[in-house]
């Protein structure tokens, strides 16, 4: 495993990102064509979610392009680089200051980490679609924060620095609101008393950042958990909520499929993973680290385990996007120290790598293509609604109106009020459209 190579794959990804998903291949889709109008017009607050630093950033997009979707895509893109760049930062320090690995060794991982993280797909929506760029944002604050805590030594304006930027993450995106348990749980094993005691502290104050997050959420929308986020979670539906959690684990490794070939997916994968945590185990990889990775992942998916996730489509990949950060930190860290630590495996692991990485590609480029599809279906459509009021006034009658395209939502928000943002002479009581299809197979 050299630098050099993972580094031209790094730089052959990032290229393989931007042609996947070209701003000009990509229009305004869904819930784009009701929150940005809102937020043209200053609304905050919308929809019971408190996500201001999000809407500041719509803000300056507006301000920037306009009614421009590429340019909305373009900064999509250029968060996403800045997280892989934060990746690397990350992962290396974690190695470096907490798991004291060797830095060659830790150099390695870390790049194996934004090589996997480039090609990682099922997050895709989160480039793809304009407000699923909020984990993408989120991360960068969330990343700054856990980077404070893995640092050597502790003083209050480290503690103030990081509740400061927790704070900006979960104004972001709140599906990080439990991750201050895992710091808290790496804090408590840590052998040193001193830096035990700073990294309590620090866990303590973002679990401080929580409780006002709680009660700032609460006063603006009068509720803690809302019906849409959380209905089946104040229901008790135990059995929808495991469901929930099978399918976020599964798309968590495994790209969407129709119902038969993901069981088979399923049963593949549960023997892979059996296999490598035997494997784990014989090689006595650190077991605190494993727990964090693992920990943390489930901590960022409970949040939205209510809500849950198609096995058949690239919808709502956006709640994948923070997990995926951990999970291929945790994958190449262990997949790395397998790599040095047994030479008798370094072939096998070189082979599951690259496998991995093909199918994840492949998955990349059919989010690509199926969120191309669905964004040109949305801009011929709004096109061909500003041509006919640009010949007539006349009242539009539109037959048929696909609310998706390839199982990705494209109409099913905002369908009039976007039409009527990006055209202020079209007057939508003048558009009736007839039927609604929603793909439902």
């Amino acid at each position: 495993m050299k630098s050099k190579t993972l580094l031209v794959c790094i730089v052959l990804l990032a290229g393989i990102n931007i042609l996947f998903f070209w701003p000009g291949n990509l229009y305004f889709l869904n819930d784009d064509l009701l929150h940005i109008p809102l937020t043209d017009q200053g609304h905050l607050f919308q929809t019971n979610s408190v996500r201001p630093v999000h809407e500041l950033l719509v803000r300056l997009d507006l301000f920037l392009w306009g009614r421009h979707s590429y340019g909305y895509h373009v900064s999509a893109l250029l968060l996403h680089f800045v997280v892989c760049l934060q990746l690397y930062d990350l992962c290396l320090l974690m190695q470096l200051r907490w798991l004291k690995i060797e830095k060659r060794q830790a150099v390695h991982a870390s790049l194996l980490a934004v090589v996997l993280f480039l090609a990682y797909p099922q997050s895709s929506e989160s480039l793809a679609w304009i407000l699923g760029r909020t984990p993408v944002l989120s991360a960068i604050f969330l990343m700054m924060t856990f980077r404070l805590f893995f640092i050597e030594r502790y003083r209050w304006p480290i503690y103030i620095a990081g509740a400061f930027l927790f704070a900006a993450a979960l104004f972001t995106y709140e599906q990080s609101v439990l991750l201050p348990i895992a710091l808290l749980g790496v804090a408590f094993l840590e052998k040193q008393k001193v830096k035990r005691k700073g990294m309590i502290v620090y866990a303590s104050v973002l679990s401080g950042v929580d409780v006002v997050y709680v009660i700032v959420r609460k006063l603006i929308t009068t509720e803690v958990v809302g019906d849409y986020e959380g209905s089946n979670l104040l229901a008790f539906n135990w059995s929808t909520l495991l469901a929930n959690a099978f399918r976020i684990l599964s798309r968590l490794v495994l790209n969407p499929a129709n119902k038969n070939v993901f069981i088979c997916a399923v049963v593949i994968l549960l023997a892979a993973v059996g296999s490598l945590i035997f494997l784990f185990r014989r090689m006595a990889l650190n077991t605190v680290a494993i727990a964090f990775f693992g920990g943390s992942i489930l901590l960022l998916i409970a949040p939205v385990i209510s809500l849950g996730l198609a096995v058949n489509s690239f919808e709502s990949g956006r709640y994948l996007y923070l997990p995926s950060i951990f999970f291929v930190a945790g994958i190449s860290i262990a997949a790395v120290s397998v790599f040095y630590h047994s030479k008798n495996l370094r072939r096998p692991v070189s082979v599951i790598l690259i496998l991995v990485t093909g199918y994840w590609l492949l998955g990349k480029y059919t989010a690509s293509h199926h969120y191309f599809e669905a964004s040109t279906y949305a801009q011929n459509t709004e096109q061909k609604i500003q041509q006919h009021f640009k010949a007539t006034s006349d009242t539009l009658y539109i037959d048929t109106l696909n609310v998706t395209i390839n199982r990705l939502p494209v109409f099913r928000l905002g369908f009039k009020r976007g039409i009527n943002w990006l055209n202020h002479n079209i007057d939508t009581n003048k558009i009736i459209v007839r039927n609604y299809i929603e793909e439902t197979k």
